[in-house]
């Protein structure tokens, strides 16, 4: 069974690269919606990480909130 097949579908959120340079690094964010790749910023990106880290921990220990 491929992992793309697999019962719960978590969205794919990927970090495009970055260029050098002198100024700070902007980091872009991006999350696959319905086939597309749309842009997000960082505090989402963040925010669906913590999600996704919740959900395996509580997958690990047997329980569901959602």
């Amino acid at each position: 069974m491929s992992i793309v097949t697999a019962e719960e579908k978590l969205p794919q959120l990927r970090v495009l690269p970055v260029r050098g340079g002198q100024f700070p690094t902007l980091y872009c964010y991006t999350l696959m919606v319905y086939g597309k790749w749309i842009p997000i910023h960082h505090s989402f990106a963040e925010w669906i990480v913590g999600e996704f880290n919740q959900m395996a921990k509580e997958g690990a220990n047997g329980k569901r909130i959602h």
